[in-house]
């Protein structure tokens, strides 16, 4: 006599403003896996719906997700911090593996790839992890945006004519008198009248005083995110 195998399990497509929950039990007879779905629900993507949804997966207590944009990041803390154990699936593998998508029947082939092993997850960190990910990335973006400021520093100085490197210590404190419209002593000048440029219009005063400004907005806020990593 063969015995009966059954797993429960539930599967979740995410969208902006929707969620579409389908939950099944697989049976497994005779080595041959069969899927029934019990019920499919829609739910809007909200701190109601979810708690709507949470009620809809009591005695289900592991899933999957896919891993639309950024939506999925909030349901999947909701629903790990109530206990659930949350696979969540790459998009691309689950086009490559079932197809295009299909709207209603997304949760239901997704319920059903889960749970008869077509489909594995991904990890996604949580607790301390997940925010040490996120300090870190948002580091790289703000690097990232210092980099496109001076960039464009650069570019205002070079437009006028001028050759130095205004990221070093001097060129720095050069750079600084720019952005103010202050004069240059007369050493200055005599020590950097190869690289100096015209004198700036007010347009690229403005300009540079403000890249000047963000540049220091951003140089501190990479200091405040490095503070809170260490």
């Amino acid at each position: 006599m063969t015995k009966d195998f059954v797993s429960k399990a539930f599967a979740i497509d995410i969208s902006q403003s929707k969620l579409t929950a389908a939950k099944g039990e697989l049976v497994i007879k005779q080595e041959k896996p069969s899927v029934t779905v019990k019920e499919v629900k829609e739910f809007p993507y909200n701190n109601e719906g979810i708690e709507e949804l949470i009620k809809f997966l009591e005695g289900y207590n592991e899933g999957i997700l896919e891993a639309t944009g950024v939506y999925f990041y909030y349901l999947h803390e909701k629903l790990t911090e109530k206990g659930f154990k949350v696979t969540v699936v790459n998009p691309a593998h689950l086009t490559e593996i079932l197809g295009k998508k299909t709207d209603k029947l997304d949760a239901q082939r997704l319920l059903v790839a889960y749970m008869t092993g077509v489909i594995k997850g991904s990890y996604i960190p949580t607790g301390e992890i997940k925010e040490l990910r996120e300090l870190t990335r948002h580091r790289e973006n703000l690097v990232n945006k210092i980099t496109q400021v001076k960039n464009e520093i650069r570019k205002t100085l070079e437009i006028a004519g001028y050759k130095i490197e205004p990221f070093d210590k001097k060129g720095r404190q050069l750079l600084e008198k720019l952005a103010k419209g202050e004069e240059l002593s007369k050493e200055e000048k005599e020590e950097l009248k190869e690289k100096l440029g015209r004198n700036l219009n007010d347009a690229e005063k403005l300009t540079l005083k403000q890249l000047v400004e963000l540049l220091k907005s951003l140089e501190n806020m990479v200091k405040e995110v490095e503070d809170m990593i260490i």
